[in-house]
C-alpha cells in the first residue's frame, strides 16, 4: 500500500534516529566537528526520503512541503534532549550535549526543547495534514513562524555568548534560521482568504470601543515595560533599575545570557511591532491583511518567549539566586508582567482574525485596490512553475 505524503514525512522524521544511535554507539562523535558532520548527514536524510520517495515533487498547495520533515525531527530530537535533562529518560543524548549545542542542558534550553516537542510538533503536523492551501494552514504557517524565529533569535546568540560559548554545532541552527525566514517571506507575500475583518477599510468611520482601547492601553503599557527591562539587562546603573533586578526579577541577569537575549528581542523586534499595532488601532488602513499576519506572528513569538521565560524562571535547575523572590510583591508583579505578555497577544490575534461582524459597506475603491494588489502578490495557490 502506497504511504501517503503526511505518513512519508513522519517516519522520515524517525529514520534519522538510528544513524544518531550508530554514531553514538560506534564512538565516532569525540569531537565538535564529528557532531556537525553527524548532524548534516541525519538532516539529509530526512530532507531526501520525501523528496525520492515523492518524484512528482511537492504538491502544489504546498511548495514547502520537503522541508517540513527537518522540523518534525528536530521535535523528537529536542524532546529526548529536554526530557533527558529532567531525568525522565536515560542518556540517550548525552554525546551531543557534551560535544554538540551543552547550551541546551541548562533550564532555558530545557524549556525551549519542551515548546518544540509539543507546540511545534503539533503545528507543523497539522501544516502537513491540510490537503489544501486555506485560511487555517496559513494562519499556523505565521505561528509557527513566528514562535521558531523567536526561539532561534534567543537560543543561538544566547548560546554563542553564553557561558558555554560556540562550538561547531551551532551551525546545525541555520536551517531553522533560513528555512522560516523563507516561509515567512512568502506567506507574508501573498494574501490571506479574509482581508477584511476588526480593523478594515472603513478608515474614520471605525469606532473605537472599550475592547479597542484596552488594547492600546496594553501595547502602550508593554513599550514602557520592554524598555525598561531592557535598560535593566544592559547594566543601566539607575537605583531604579538596580532595586528592580535585585528585588523583582533577578533572573533578567542570570548567567547563561538567554533572558537577556529575549529582552534585547522584545526591544528591538517586538516593541516597534507595539507602536505600528497602536497606529493601526487608532488609524485603520484600506485593509487589514498585514495587521493580522503580524498579530498571528506575534502571538505565535509571544507565546513560546512567555512560557520558556516563566518556566525556567521558577525551573528547579535555576540558581536560587536567580530565581523570583519569595515575597508577594515580587511575585505578583513577575506574573502579572509575564502572563499578560502571553495571554493578551493571543486575544488580539484572535480578535483580528474573528473580530465582530460589521455592518458598514465596503467603498468600490478600497475594493479595487484590494483586487489589484491580489493579483499582484504572490500565491500560494497558484505558485509559479
Amino acid at each position: 500500500m502506497a504511504l501517503t505524503r503526511f505518513q512519508v514525512s513522519v517516519l522520515s522524521a524517525c529514520l534519522a534516529f538510528p544513524i544518531l544511535l550508530l554514531m553514538k554507539v560506534i564512538g565516532g562523535v569525540d569531537n565538535a566537528a564529528a557532531i556537525l558532520v553527524v548532524g548534516i548527514v541525519s538532516l539529509l536524510v530526512v530532507f531526501l526520503v520525501p523528496r525520492l520517495y515523492f518524484s512528482d515533487g511537492p504538491p502544489k498547495h504546498d511548495p514547502f512541503y520537503n522541508v517540513w520533515s527537518i522540523f518534525l525531527f528536530a521535535s523528537l530530537v529536542d524532546t529526548t534532549i529536554a526530557l533527558e535533562n529532567d531525568g525522565y529518560i536515560g542518556k540517550y543524548m548525552h554525546f551531543y550535549l557534551l560535544q554538540g549545542e551543552p547550551y541546551l542542558k541548562t533550564p532555558f534550553g530545557t524549556m525551549i526543547n519542551y515548546w518544540d516537542g509539543t507546540i511545534h510538533f503539533a503545528l507543523v503536523l497539522f501544516i502537513l495534514s491540510r490537503k489544501s492551501y486555506d485560511e487555517e494552514y496559513r494562519l499556523a504557517c505565521l505561528y509557527w513562524c513566528g514562535s521558531i524565529i523567536n526561539s532561534v533569535a534567543v537560543l543561538v546568540p544566547g548560546g554563542a555568548i553564553g557561558k558555554y560559548g560556540p562550538k561547531w554545532s551551532i551551525l546545525l541552527n541555520v536551517p531553522y534560521i533560513v528555512i522560516p525566514l523563507y516561509i515567512l517571506f512568502k506567506v507574508l507575500s501573498s494574501h490571506s482568504a479574509s482581508r477584511r475583518n476588526l480593523l478594515t477599510s472603513i478608515g474614520t468611520r471605525v469606532k473605537k470601543g472599550p475592547v479597542e482601547m484596552l488594547f492600546i492601553l496594553f501595547f502602550a503599557t508593554c513599550i514602557v515595560v520592554n524598555a525598561f527591562r531592557a535598560a535593566v539587562t544592559l547594566g543601566c546603573k539607575h537605583d531604579m533599575t538596580k532595586n528592580y533586578l535585585k528585588d523583582f526579577e533577578p533572573f533578567l541577569a542570570e548567567d547563561t545570557s538567554f533572558p537577556k537575549m529575549q529582552m534585547l528581542v522584545y526591544l528591538f523586534y517586538f516593541l516597534p511591532y507595539y507602536v505600528y499595532a497602536i497606529y493601526r488601532l487608532l488609524y485603520p488602513g484600506p485593509t487589514n491583511g498585514l495587521m493580522k499576519d503580524l498579530a498571528v506572528f506575534h502571538a505565535g513569538a509571544a507565546a513560546q518567549a512567555q512560557f520558556v521565560y516563566l518556566t525556567t524562571a521558577h525551573h528547579s535547575r535555576t540558581a536560587a539566586n536567580y530565581r523570583i523572590p519569595s515575597t508577594p510583591a515580587a511575585q505578583y508583579c513577575f506574573l502579572i508582567i509575564n502572563i499578560a505578555l502571553l495571554v493578551v497577544p493571543q486575544l488580539f490575534a484572535y480578535r483580528c482574525i474573528a473580530g465582530p461582524k460589521r455592518t458598514e459597506k465596503i467603498t468600490d475603491e478600497s475594493v479595487k485596490e484590494d483586487n489589484s494588489s491580489s493579483q499582484s502578490s504572490y500565491n500560494l495557490r497558484n505558485r509559479k512553475k
